[in-house]
């Protein structure tokens, strides 16, 4: 019987989290579905990572040991997954962990209807508070679809939420080098591959937020990153031929990133990136469906005057209504 289920591949890129490495590669090894290729990517970790992760692979046969030089989370990935063999793929950060039996509930759910990917809520535990994600309630849908829920704010960019099939890296793959937003450009593409996206309802993650997390770090250069992201997609989506289905709310992410990058820091790039957005709702006229009553009265008033239009966002912000 053993023989006969599906292998999954886990990978783990590892960098220098000796501190919480142990409950990450624990939750793995415990899962309740046994038959696992347990990848640990080992990013050029400086401390004493490569001592813990040699430690497992002695008592767990599972586990792989990849090690390489530092490049960062992107190449990490990438190097986990070229070395897979799983018919499906779930990705874990080193300072998280595994829920025991979430390997068992996505591939139960995978299996039974031919999924290309499972989507599923995760746990938030934050200074010893936990709490679950929002979930986006559906029964199935393309992967375009729910990339179209994503980009509207209704549902996670996460890619350790999304357990998927290993062929789907099969189909124009890109990188893109930015330091944040990583999960946004491969999480946008295995979306675009997928046919077929169904959830879960159970978490399957325990996320852990600490104060040096990257992802609290929104400054000029995550912004930009973003903006980055949304060039680069923009482009990607006018090579695969998507740009009709989703231009519009491509339009909207970015003008929803704008809008929160002036929440933090008014300058002159601001400044032409909102005239643009606010040709760009001209064009997609749709997008005033989608904004809230306040988004849509901050850029009414930067077709005016991008002084009072950031003036109005400040009220906003001290109201703490943004």
């Amino acid at each position: 019987m053993e023989n006969t289920l599906p292998l999954v591949s886990v990978v783990i890129p590892v960098y220098n989290s000796e501190q919480y490495l142990d409950r990450c590669l624990q939750s793995v090894t415990n899962q309740s579905y046994k038959k696992l290729e347990i990848i640990v990517v080992n990013d050029g970790s400086v401390d004493s990572c490569p001592s813990i992760i040699r430690k497992y692979a002695k008592q767990d046969s599972r586990v792989v040991i990849i090690d390489k030089e530092n490049e960062g989370l992107v190449e990490a990935r990438k190097t986990g997954v070229s070395g897979a063999h799983g018919k499906y793929i779930q990705y874990l950060d080193s300072d998280d962990a595994l829920i025991e039996n979430a390997i068992e509930l996505l591939l139960d759910k995978a299996e039974s209807v031919q999924a290309d990917m499972v989507v599923a809520p995760f746990n938030f535990i934050e200074e010893g508070k936990r709490r679950t994600s929002d979930i986006f309630e559906f029964e199935l849908m393309s992967g375009i679809q729910y990339l179209k829920q994503i980009l509207k704010s209704e549902a996670y960019w996460t890619v350790w939420s999304k357990f998927h099939l290993r062929s789907l890296y099969f189909n124009n793959i890109e990188s893109l080098d930015i330091a944040f937003g990583e999960d946004v450009v491969l999480s946008s593409q295995l979306l675009i591959n997928s046919d077929k996206v169904v959830p879960i309802g159970s978490p399957i993650v325990d996320y852990y937020v600490y104060p040096s997390s990257m992802s609290h770090c929104l400054n000029d250069k995550a912004y930009q990153d973003f903006a980055t992201y949304v060039s680069w997609f923009d482009d990607y989506i006018k090579r695969r031929e998507l740009s009709e289905e989703l231009a519009e709310e491509l339009a909207f992410f970015h003008i929803k990133n704008t809008i929160t990058r002036l929440h933090w820091r008014k300058n002159k790039d601001t400044d032409r990136e909102m005239k643009r957005l606010v040709e760009e709702i001209q064009t997609y006229p749709k997008l005033t469906q989608i904004l809230s009553r306040r988004e849509k009265k901050i850029v009414s008033i930067y077709k005016v005057s991008s002084l009072l239009g950031y003036l109005k966002l400040l009220y906003y912000s001290k109201c703490g209504k943004i």
